[in-house]
């Protein structure tokens, strides 16, 4: 039996997706604070941007479902592959059995690392909702 493999993007997608949301929520959220609660050498009491909360959430959630995105990819290319795996146990020749074990590896790595950043997300989001941008911790 010879399975559709999965896709560069599909794998790339379960991969990546989840912590390059982290990142740009890291990214954009600490710059949009900082910019505007410590514009010079001294802090701001209150945001000089107004909305930033605002903005702040609306990144946040893009974020969240962009990671939310990322983690449902990995779990349908984990899911598939162990399906596939299970179906051709012994039907594959070395090659065959080589890639299955390459595409099964990334797909097992795609859910660790969109699990993980998933929860960094969300640990994140409800830091923001906690802690107003310009406090001190």
């Amino acid at each position: 039996m010879n399975a559709p493999r999965l896709t560069r993007l599909q794998t790339l997608t379960g991969m990546l997706a989840a912590p390059f949301a982290w990142l740009v929520q890291m990214g954009v959220t600490e710059a949009l604070a900082a910019q505007s609660c410590f514009p010079h050498d001294h802090p701001l009491p209150a945001p000089a941007l107004r909305g930033l909360d605002v903005v702040i959430l609306a990144v946040n959630l893009v974020c969240l479902l962009l990671g939310g995105l990322g983690a449902v990819v990995a779990w349908h290319n984990f899911t598939r592959l162990r399906r596939d795996r299970m179906a051709a146990r012994d039907s594959a020749d070395g090659i065959e059995a080589e890639r299955r074990g390459l595409d099964w590896s990334l797909a097992c790595v795609g859910v660790m690392s969109s699990m993980l950043f998933l929860f960094a997300l969300v640990a994140t989001d409800s830091a923001v909702l906690i802690v107003s941008p310009c406090s001190r911790w």
